[in-house]
């Protein structure tokens, strides 16, 4: 029922059934209108991907509507417009990869130049009052890096680590003897590192709770669905191209095949002729007793050969 409906609003508009009054300053909507997102028909709208992240796109200036979409699936001219609409997304999301992937480059060239991290000093069990607070005040700072590190701001971000890096000695201090001040903030530091899917800032062997998060976060997983999206196009347009090498090839092949055929038709035909233009003429095509070559002989009347 649906897809019936559909084709008759693609045949005779969705507005068939409205009066003639109302049909007045109506202007009707279809799926290929360039009011309407073509990502969003074919695929998906990178504008949806990053909705209140540090890489939000804004929203879309075009129109999103599912019964746009569903009449498009259903439309008759639905396989010849994907390849385009798809060509268009795939440069859009080539120039956010483009961007994104400068970023990270940029981001890879800082963090190269950090300190290697040594392994931490391990902890005793007991603990004090002292000891819960310092965990507390680092637990909300490591929080305030994460932030910092998504929204880009990498110095701000290696500042409070810095902060993080003193409480860490003072932690230290308070559970076993203590040591050389320059060995304890090497022990004890903590390196960032750059996710190379969206480009976020994280901190290089994190609690596993909060790389699952940052795995599932919306940044992540619509820069994911971007890169897979290119690599999926790509694919499908060198499938295409090989194919249409091969095809191309293969035609080839049979128009040689085909001229050499009608090559040797017509050389056949010329020997016919020949010979029936020969006989015609009273010459007769003999075979030489002797050398066993060609031998012709011509008389006036053919019938008098037989006699």
């Amino acid at each position: 029922m649906d897809a019936q409906r559909a084709l008759l609003d693609e045949l005779m508009g969705s507005a068939r059934n409205l009066t003639e009054e109302e049909k007045k300053g109506y202007r009707e909507i279809r799926w290929d209108d360039k009011e309407v997102c073509a990502f969003y028909m074919v695929r998906f709208c990178p504008h949806d991907l990053f909705v209140n992240t540090r890489s939000d796109l804004g929203p879309c200036p075009r129109i999103h509507d599912p019964k746009l979409k569903e009449s498009f699936e259903n439309s008759s001219r639905h396989d010849a417009y994907v390849p385009k609409f798809e060509a268009e997304l795939a440069q859009f999301c080539e120039k956010l990869v483009m961007d994104l992937d400068r970023r990270v480059r940029r981001g890879r060239e800082r963090l190269a130049q950090e300190v290697e991290p040594v392994p931490p000093a391990s902890l005793s069990a007991e603990k004090s009052e002292q000891l819960s607070v310092l965990e507390e005040k680092i637990k909300n700072l490591l929080e305030q890096v994460e932030t910092l590190g998504e929204a880009g701001k990498v110095d701000e971000a290696q500042a409070v680590m810095r902060k993080v890096e003193v409480l860490n000695a003072e932690k230290t201090a308070l559970t076993q003897q203590p040591q050389n001040d320059k060995v304890l903030m090497l022990a004890q530091e903590k390196k960032m590192a750059l996710c190379e899917v969206c480009g976020s800032f994280l901190i290089a062997n994190d609690a596993a709770e909060r790389t699952q998060s940052h795995v599932t976060g919306k940044q992540h997983i619509g820069y994911g669905m971007v890169r897979d999206f290119i690599s999926e196009f790509k694919a499908a347009k060198e499938k295409a191209r090989e194919e249409e090498k091969l095809a191309r090839e293969k035609e080839l092949e049979e128009r040689r095949k085909q001229r050499e055929k009608e090559y040797e038709s017509t050389k056949m035909e010329e020997r016919e002729a020949g010979i029936g233009t020969r006989i015609a003429a009273g010459h007769v095509p003999l075979v030489n007793i002797v050398t066993g070559g060609p031998q012709e002989v011509q008389f006036a009347d053919i019938s008098a050969f037989f006699t």
